[in-house]
């Protein structure tokens, strides 16, 4: 029975509170470091978020401007073969509507690799390119949704932050004023 009491003693300090917590510091200040911390965390989140959605309306603008194309070039003729044109993306770099639709994987017509469409080929160049603009907006409307997400937990944090620094502050104005 000594063992076991022995044995059980030699662990209990590891037990303690002020063996977990760095030594020195109040539990409000460790709170403020870590709360300091999730709020970094959610800052590089929030940044992320902002970045993806810049790019996703970079995207957004050029695919605006390759159906404007499209529809300007339509011919209105059907039998007439017509080139899809040319835009200036985001970027300010000159595209060609048929490489840059097929770059970024939204279909158009590929017989004989060349450059011209019928006026079918351009109608469903354009259903296609509307798809893609509307898929887009929908993954913008949920990028906004997690953004704003991330915005109230980075105010929960400062709230948390403030209020733990409110009551630390009324806790010591509380302790000075009983020991006068």
């Amino acid at each position: 029975m000594k063992m076991i009491d022995s044995a059980w003693w030699s662990y209990t300090p590891a037990l303690r509170i002020d063996n977990l917590l760095p030594r020195g510091l109040p539990l409000s200040a460790i709170m403020s470091v870590i709360l300091m911390e999730r709020h970094d965390i959610n800052e590089k989140q929030i940044r992320a978020e902002y970045d993806d959605m810049q790019e996703r309306n970079n995207f957004l603008k050029d695919m605006n401007s390759a159906l404007a194309e499209l529809r300007r070039n339509r011919p209105t003729d059907e039998h007439a073969r017509v080139g899809y044109g040319a835009f200036t993306d985001s970027q300010g770099v000159r595209q060609d509507v048929h490489q840059w639709m097929l770059d970024n994987r939204i279909p158009i017509e590929q017989i004989n690799n060349d450059r011209l469409g019928l006026q079918t080929e351009f109608d469903a160049a354009i259903n296609n390119l509307k798809a893609a603009i509307d898929s887009a907006n929908s993954e913008g409307q949920m990028a906004l949704i997690r953004l704003q997400g991330l915005l109230d937990k980075v105010n929960q944090a400062l709230e948390l932050m403030s209020n733990l620094l409110s009551k630390d502050y009324k806790t010591k104005e509380t302790i000075v004023g009983n020991t006068r």
